[in-house]
């Protein structure tokens, strides 16, 4: 009987990930100079995100140029496909996570990554309207953003539960980080600085430690 890695799905889709992620930070990347930014903010999308204001958004958007606006829309627009994959990789992991555990938990877990999905859609067009210098609807952006952001870190930290479990120092490192971006995402929504850079920075680094794990994970079932 042929043996095969539980996460074999998440895997193959996280190597998807990884290409399209790089594609949209090629794309996006741009020079910062000139654009303002509240204090502690260094990514101009993430500060629009995490705006607080439409006078910051405007006045973000008033100050970028329009070649590196041209930049910034573009990657927002692979980020539209770029969320299908974060989402469909997050429900693999946490459907396999089902098949070994068999907690019902982890089945209306999964449920997560379309809310997740559906947030980060909305989020999107609040932007896309800010670029193009539309009317933004503040609440929709803001409660887009903190429901896509708490989702993951609800997701992840459920995740780091389960890798917590199996025994191995790397498993263990990773559960750990994951167990950071709830208090951590909780000080960025009663903050407005650096720390909501870092809450959403550091899933840039759990993705992919999660994608290695998804290769590596010691655990097979009979096909």
């Amino acid at each position: 009987m042929i043996k095969r890695n539980v996460f074999f799905k998440a895997a193959i889709t996280g190597l998807l990930l990884i290409a399209v992620s790089i594609s949209m930070m090629i794309v996006g990347k741009v020079t910062t100079t000139g654009i303002w930014m509240p204090e502690g903010f260094k990514v101009p999308i993430l500060a629009l995100e995490f705006a607080s204001s439409n006078d910051e958004i405007q006045r973000i958007v008033n100050s970028i140029s329009e070649p590196t606006l041209e930049h910034i829309i573009a990657a927002t627009q692979i980020d539209m496909l770029f969320m299908i994959i974060y989402n469909l990789f997050l429900l693999f992991v946490l459907r396999s996570i089902y098949t070994v555990t068999k907690l019902v938990q982890y089945k209306w877990l999964a449920f997560l990554p379309y809310i997740i999905m559906l947030a980060d859609l909305a989020e999107n067009v609040q932007l896309f309207n800010a670029f193009n210098h539309a009317q933004v609807v503040l609440i929709i952006l803001q409660l887009a953003t903190w429901i896509k952001w708490f989702g993951l870190a609800i997701a992840f930290t459920a995740i780091g539960r389960f890798l917590i479990t199996t025994g191995r120092y790397y498993d263990k490192v990773l559960a750990l980080s994951t167990y950071v971006t709830i208090p951590l995402g909780i000080w960025a929504l009663l903050s407005h600085s650096a720390i909501n850079e870092v809450f959403g920075m550091l899933f840039y680094l759990l993705f992919p430690m999660i994608i290695i794990y998804t290769w590596f994970p010691g655990i097979t079932k009979k096909v």
